[in-house]
């Protein structure tokens, strides 16, 4: 069934690339198509587009949120947005922070199963990894909600999980390399980091790689692999690596989250003071604060792909509420926003929040959906 799994998602990023036939007959004809493309994904919509009925809700219901990390931003917002959306319930929250250990987050399903709750959300926790455990949950009829906690969006009866909520991390990847297109006029020339230890992220640099080789006219210099628990250690040896192979024909710099550009601006303020050129940075996913801080002063980074985290956190709550009610899930994943300086300062809700939380009136129609409307 893995094995199968997998074949899924490589089909997918294959079927993803059929759309390329014709934007690839020419260097014009692609760029065309990555200016429509990157020009769609910086839309702010405000606009619902979302589900807009489902099942009015399920009173007394006990929910415990076993997060990975909640000192992780990502994971947090998402813990806020479901908190915000329980303050409107009468149901009971229960968090258990895991603080990035594997060991606690083992523990602390098992904890959260003694509770016997009605259901249990998975904050950035690989389901794959705990797969017996999750077992262990689906024999007593509790349900299991994920955010990040397999590779894509939607149900996934192998692992235990009614849904898993994210945006489309293959759509995510693509729309990054694509600004590098654009960006560069048809003529970037890239290096892509990943972390090579998680299989999403192996999958998100590959369709990043292959997205910028769909330009005739752009070159990958290199995939690095990069370790998120090694960035801090090896990014400064790395970068200078990278200097002394390609010098300055590296015009970009591809990465999975925004984390690999924190711990690169101490090298690029060196190479800056020595009147020396950096790339131009863009990050397929996260969307952190000091990113969009980077994005506003256009310095240091280009874009990021930002999740609506607290969006995501009232969408768990319904899915939760479609599940109480045996209802299918609702197939809702949200489109694809890319932050750049012409649009960030729209995106932020505040500055002291640095969460993108799309102005569509989400919260009114899912109280609409729960009290019957």
């Amino acid at each position: 069934m893995l094995i199968k799994r997998f074949l899924t998602i490589i089909a997918i990023i294959l079927s993803s690339y059929a759309s390329y036939s014709l934007a690839n007959n020419s260097p014009e004809n692609y760029l065309d198509y990555a200016i429509k493309k990157v020009e769609q994904a910086t839309k702010s919509s405000q606009v619902w587009d979302g589900p807009k009925d489902g099942p009015k809700l399920v009173n007394n219901k006990k929910i415990i949120f076993v997060a990975s990390d909640l000192r992780n931003g990502g994971v947090y917002g998402v813990a806020k947005g479901i908190s915000e959306a329980i303050s409107n319930l009468d149901w009971q929250l229960k968090f258990i922070d895991s603080r990035g250990s594997e060991i606690r987050q083992a523990a602390g399903l098992r904890e959260a199963i003694s509770f016997q709750p009605d259901a249990i959300i998975l904050g950035g926790i690989d389901a794959l990894r705990h797969k017996t455990i999750l077992e262990q949950a689906k024999k007593q009829g509790i349900v299991v909600v994920g955010w990040h906690a397999a590779e894509l969006a939607g149900g996934n009866d192998e692992l235990g999980l009614y849904t898993n909520i994210t945006t489309d991390p293959l759509e995510v990847a693509e729309v990054a390399a694509l600004l590098a297109v654009v960006n560069s006029k048809g003529k970037a020339k890239a290096i892509v980091f990943t972390d090579p230890n998680y299989k999403i992220a192996s999958i998100k640099a590959r369709v990043m790689v292959d997205t910028l080789k769909k330009c005739s006219t752009c070159k990958v210099l290199e995939l690095k692999p990069l370790a998120l628990d090694q960035i801090a250690e090896k990014m400064p040896n790395t970068l200078n690596t990278l200097w002394n192979s390609y010098g300055e024909n590296i015009t970009y710099f591809l990465t999975i989250n925004d984390l690999y550009i924190d711990y690169a601006i101490p090298s690029f303020e060196s190479r800056l003071e020595e009147s020396r050129g950096i790339p131009r940075n863009i990050s397929a996913g996260d969307g952190s604060k000091a990113a969009y801080k980077r994005i506003s002063q256009q310095q240091f980074q280009l874009a990021t792909v930002p999740e609506p985290l607290y969006l995501q956190g009232w969408q768990i709550i319904d899915e939760l509420n479609r599940a109480f009610s045996n209802h299918p899930p609702s197939g809702y994943s949200t489109p694809i926003h890319l932050v750049i300086p012409d649009n960030v300062d729209d995106l932020i809700t505040s500055e002291s929040s640095g969460i993108y939380d799309p102005k569509n009136g989400y919260r009114d129609v899912y109280l609409k959906i729960w009290g019957g409307e």
